[in-house]
């Protein structure tokens, strides 16, 4: 077999995430990493930036280092002490050419970036044999020169994670509609995008078949007017069209209501569980949950030698005084806890049925893990479903509490 060639790639972070930003890119390199890996082995992998000062929330910070860690990318800070930005350049520069001269044997050098600047870099690559692969935004952004300054070049708009084509949903009542609109707003403040009725109506009409002519309001600015007369949103004028905002009373309302009276979303997601677990009712809420796992560290903790799982549930089940078609309930996720290494364990001839020593993790990474193989699942089995991490987040706990955590993992787990 004959040896891969080894490639270094290097991220000007800075340049990289106002490329996406401008473009309205996802800020995710997974599809850089796959197509370079068409051309070998991509053995060392630099991003270089100053997250801090990025103009980005702190949450998507986060994520950003989280992506950057999940494509196993070593991120060096330069921090930017005045206005002239171009320290991570030279500190990118001088890096690449450091490896070029230590390491001979890696032939392909990546730069993920839309900077001529590197130019004379790719030049200097290029005279002492080096291949140089170039990563710009799109075709409309990155200049011929730019370009040619490259032995290969490819666009990040075409290597970048596409959302999947969504399954349209059907609109059976005015509710429907409402509760679709109210969706569409939080996921895009979630993007942070302005909910503005010109990005909102058609992100809409992605999700369902909608025409706001079939119904007596006649169009988006009458259905509006009809929220705002019952206080479920409001709205602010802006360039000659509106940005939407849902009234505090209405989040309210959608979180008390999201354990015992699911919509849109949020009741596909639960449809979804209660298909995984084969329930007959919905999944049992998170206070619940949580004295699942206090009453079987209590049953545990009196059984030293074990207890048989389809016991444990049993027995949990009676000692809630919960009714005995819930037994279904607390059986799936403490068997998919026990799958998730929650609990130290001993196999039986039945590989079903465990015996239970005792818990592991704390209750709070009990309820993490279970989540964690829920979105696993949903993430196999629905490409075509929208994924909406807050409504995960309500779905599970109540709030947007996990919603961060739902989605790096659906993203990178």
């Amino acid at each position: 077999m004959e040896p891969k060639e080894r490639i270094a790639l290097f991220i000007d972070l800075d340049n990289f995430v106002g490329f996406c930003l401008d473009d309205g890119l996802p800020m995710d390199i997974k599809g850089e990493i796959k197509k370079l890996e068409e051309h070998g082995r991509v053995s060392i992998r630099r991003s270089f930036g100053d997250i801090v000062k990025l103009p980005m929330a702190p949450d998507k910070k986060q994520e950003l280092r989280q992506m950057l860690q999940a494509n196993l990318v070593q991120h060096e800070d330069i921090p930017h002490y005045n206005n002239y930005k171009n320290t991570a350049d030279i500190r990118l520069a001088i890096e690449a050419l450091s490896i070029a001269y230590t390491y001979p044997d890696i032939n392909y050098f990546a730069v993920i970036a839309n900077d001529r600047d590197f130019m004379p870099l790719f030049a200097k690559l290029k005279e002492i044999g080096k291949t140089v692969i170039g990563v710009g935004s799109t075709s409309d952004s990155v200049g011929e020169l730019y370009k040619s300054a490259c032995d290969i070049f490819y666009y990040h708009d075409e290597l970048g994670a596409r959302k999947p084509q969504l399954k349209k949903r059907e609109l059976n009542s005015e509710q429907d509609v409402i509760d679709l609109l109210l969706e569409t707003v939080a996921f895009l403040e979630s993007e942070e995008r302005k909910p503005l009725g010109a990005t909102l109506v058609p992100e809409m009409k992605a999700r369902a078949d909608l025409d706001f002519r079939n119904y007596p309001y006649g169009s988006f600015r009458g259905f509006c007017e009809m929220l705002e007369g019952r206080n479920i949103i409001s709205t602010t004028p802006q360039g000659g069209d509106v940005i939407v905002s849902i009234k505090e009373a209405s989040k309210d309302d959608e979180n008390r209501s999201a354990d015992t009276q699911p919509t849109g979303l949020t009741r596909d997601y639960m449809a979804f569980v209660k298909s995984v677990f084969k329930l007959r009712g919905d999944l049992p809420d998170h206070e619940t949950r949580l004295k699942f796992y206090h009453k079987a560290d209590e049953i545990l903790a009196e059984n030293p030698d074990g207890v048989l799982l389809k016991d444990l549930s049993r027995q949990i089940t009676e000692a809630l005084g919960l009714e005995n078609g819930d037994q279904a309930a607390v059986y799936k996720i403490i068997y998919t806890l026990y799958r998730s290494q929650s609990f130290l364990a001993e196999r039986t001839e039945d590989s079903y049925n465990p015996v239970i020593l005792h818990s592991i993790v704390s209750h709070e990474d009990m309820e993490k893990n279970l989540i964690k193989r829920l979105i696993i699942l949903f993430r196999q089995h629905n490409t075509d479903q929208e994924f909406n991490a807050h409504k995960w987040s309500e779905l599970f706990v109540g709030n947007t509490s996990f919603s961060r955590l739902i989605k790096f993992v659906y993203n990178y787990e």
